[in-house]
């Protein structure tokens, strides 16, 4: 599910959607795996953290069923979901501006990207390493 919003607020990374807002501890960022679905534009990232993602349900009583769900079903230290393109992008930005050290490149430009053994590939799979 794609997001419709994203922004930082008081040291959290907002992921908002229709349903649910995604409170993610800028500091608590620990890998990003990201997987390209070609030839479609669609992305696979999975991110993981080193404290639990808070869940608050957007306006409504069916988004507070939901929210409930997730927060009782997920594992509150990762999240794994499919975007297109654009909202890749702009996620992969707000994490940067949280991991500045961290080696996130562009995804339009990134032909060879590094795989968990280090070494250079055209494969589907991209991984990123702190």
């Amino acid at each position: 599910m794609d997001f419709t919003n994203i922004y930082f607020k008081d040291n959290y990374l907002m992921i908002e959607n229709s349903i649910v807002l995604e409170k993610i501890d800028i500091k608590s960022f620990d890998d990003i795996i990201i997987f390209h679905d070609f030839p479609r534009r669609k992305y696979k990232i999975n991110m993981f953290f080193t404290n639990p993602v808070k869940y608050e349900p957007a306006k409504g009583f069916i988004n507070k069923i939901i929210c409930s769900i997730f927060n009782h079903n997920n594992n509150p230290y990762a999240i794994k979901r499919s975007y297109y393109d654009v909202n890749v992008e702009k996620l992969l930005l707000m994490i940067k501006q949280c991991l500045p050290y961290a080696n996130i490149p562009d995804l339009k430009n990134s032909v060879n990207w590094r795989t968990v053994e280090g070494k250079k590939s055209l494969s589907k799979n991209k991984t990123y390493l702190q």
